[in-house]
């Protein structure tokens, strides 16, 4: 199951509200039903020069998003996409790779088959996350499956993925956190607009 924010006190909750793309909202994301898959139209860009780090951590990232799901509230989640601003991100390009479409971002689906982009705060969390994949495969499927590969992002450039293709969220740490954001706070990050507890609860409103 993916984890959401729960509601502020009297607010609206800002992971339930209506994304923009769909209006049913964002479904769960089950791993074991809905694999990562290549991605389609957003997937143009073109990722083959974006370096790769096989050790790559953004700490300060993954340290905002843990505050944020221990208590989850709009100071922490504007910590959090403040954090997520800065350095680097990771995405996920497992097996995406062929002579013609070079390489290409994979994405997710939800069980009503809405597109989510994930997103990494480290090399770790993306290994974590196809391998945990893999895990609910056939062992045939386990054994021809390709050695997790990511590239290492600048953090805004990552985000700005969003914006390629039908999104409806983003998730970020598939592998353990499974921390889902709608579009609009993701499209926030990646644009210059301070970000403030204040004006998040008033975009919930």
């Amino acid at each position: 199951m993916t984890t959401s924010i729960p509601n502020q006190p009297n607010s609206g909750d800002p992971a339930e509200q209506e994304p923009a793309e769909s209006a049913s909202g964002t479904a769960p994301l089950n791993p074991e039903q809905v694999p990562a898959e290549p991605g389609a139209e957003f997937a143009e860009q073109d990722l083959s020069q974006l370096a790769e780090f096989a050790d790559y951590s953004n700490t300060q990232a993954r340290d905002a998003l843990t505050a944020l799901q221990q208590t989850p509230n709009y100071e922490h989640l504007a910590a959090f996409l403040n954090a997520i601003r800065e350095g680097f991100l990771v995405v996920d390009v497992t097996g995406t790779t062929t002579k013609k479409r070079g390489i290409r971002a994979r994405t997710l689906r939800t069980a009503q088959g809405q597109l989510v982009l994930p997103i990494f705060t480290s090399m770790d969390e993306l290994r974590l996350a196809v391998k945990g994949g893999a895990k609910a495969n056939s062992r045939a499927a386990r054994r021809n499956a390709a050695e997790p590969k990511g590239a290492v992002m600048p953090a805004r450039e990552a985000l700005q993925l969003i914006t390629g293709d039908r999104f409806v969220a983003a998730e970020f740490d598939s592998g353990s956190a499974k921390q889902v954001l709608l579009r609009r706070y993701v499209e926030l990050a990646a644009d210059d607009q301070p970000i403030t507890a204040e004006l998040l609860e008033g975009l919930s409103k």
